[in-house]
């Protein structure tokens, strides 16, 4: 949904299992595999961005999307962030890595919102932010209140000041002890 709509409308005969055909090369016919497949992703669905959240996302053509099967995925279960936290940081203690995914856990929760109510905060972790919290953890290991710092580089720098306090607030509760300054 980064993409121009109409550079976008050029892929439909190729998206429906046409040849490409090259100009530029004489002609050139690319006969697609029979399991040629073309997977996209996007955080709008092709609709645009209404929340202000996604600043940047184009609203897509119809046309287009109706070529494609929408798959909504979201985030990953506890034990399969757990393996992929440990694979980039297997220094980190698994309790630590708990503690981290359960904080990632609420902030989602407060990201997404209740059903009555709207979300409280406008800032998620994502898998990826969860791993750079969890690397700068081991590369700040040593300094005063790691954990803090490190969500603060991951994430939270970039949260409005109240928005920070609250991440905080979540991840001292959920640290206990370990928050005011034990080390990895």
């Amino acid at each position: 949904d980064l993409m121009d709509p109409s550079e976008l409308a050029g892929l439909n005969d190729i998206i429906e299992g046409q040849p490409l055909v090259i100009a530029e090369n004489g002609g050139e016919v690319i006969r697609p595999h029979p399991k040629f497949r073309v997977f996209a992703t996007g955080n709008s669905v092709g609709a645009g961005d209404g929340s202000g959240l996604y600043q940047g996302v184009l609203r897509q053509n119809l046309a287009f999307m109706d070529r494609f099967r929408v798959v909504h995925v979201g985030y990953p279960e506890p034990t399969i962030e757990k393996e992929i936290i440990k694979a980039q940081a297997p220094r980190l203690p698994d309790l630590i890595v708990e503690k981290m995914i359960a904080v990632a856990g609420e902030v989602r929760r407060l990201f997404v919102g209740a059903k009555e109510g709207g979300a409280e905060l406008t800032v998620t972790m994502s898998t990826r932010t969860l791993v750079r919290w969890a690397g700068l953890s081991l590369t700040f290991k040593g300094a005063p209140k790691v954990f803090e710092y490190a969500l603060t580089q991951a994430l939270t720098a970039r949260a409005e000041p109240e928005q920070r306090e609250a991440i905080h607030r979540i991840a001292a509760d959920v640290f206990g002890d370990y928050w005011a300054g034990s080390q990895p």
